[in-house]
């Protein structure tokens, strides 16, 4: 007569579940992490170069008033934005970063310009970044090929040297002409840097 025993099957049903485990464990693991990576925000990446239009200035600042100008002066504030290829990007989710001699100003899209701004001639205040081109104010993406404008407040003659202007509720920056300039446009949504390099002020 054969006897039926089980002593085989108790060692096959612990292999068996510690299987199962490892595969729970490993498909939590990895929903896990595609969901972290998942909800990281790509960066743009773009070779954006700045350039400076020929600046003309005129006023006068004495560190208590804001800069004045003779009568029928056209102010010419800012720094040139070009997009020279790669991702297309938007000016409402960019700041700028400009440091000289170790100081350092960051602008963001949501800076307003203050009443007293000597902008351009003809131009409409649609924040310190507007695309070149753009008359409506309503166009923020800048993909290769396009350009836009770092607005500055003012530029003003004191001393001797020159200076661009800004001129925000918390202090004001400037910028002296011929100074090496380093700067950073930055993705808020993601933190990270779109593009970044040099420029002389001039």
């Amino acid at each position: 007569m054969k006897r039926m025993t089980s002593d085989a099957v108790s060692p096959v049903v612990g292999v068996m579940l510690m299987l199962v485990v490892t595969i729970i464990i490993a498909a939590v693991v990895s929903a896990f992490a595609g969901g972290v990576t998942g909800d990281k925000q790509k960066t743009p990446q773009a070779t954006v170069v700045a350039t400076v239009p020929s600046l003309d200035v005129q006023g006068s600042w004495d560190y208590v008033n804001p800069p004045t100008y003779p009568a029928g002066y056209d102010a010419k504030n800012g720094i040139l934005f070009e997009n020279k290829g790669g991702d297309a990007f938007s000016l409402n989710d960019i700041s700028v970063e400009l440091e000289n001699q170790g100081v350092s100003m960051i602008v963001t899209s949501t800076d307003e310009l203050p009443s007293s701004t000597c902008l351009p001639s003809g131009t409409t205040s649609g924040g310190y970044f507007v695309k070149v081109g753009d008359a409506t104010l309503n166009d923020k993406i800048i993909s290769p090929g396009d350009k836009f404008m770092f607005y500055a407040d003012n530029n003003y003659v004191s001393g001797g040297k020159k200076y661009l202007l800004w001129i925000f509720d918390t202090g004001y920056g400037y910028g002296p002409l011929n100074d090496l300039f380093t700067y950073a446009i930055i993705d808020k949504k993601s933190g990270g840097t779109i593009s970044k390099g040099q420029f002389l002020l001039k």
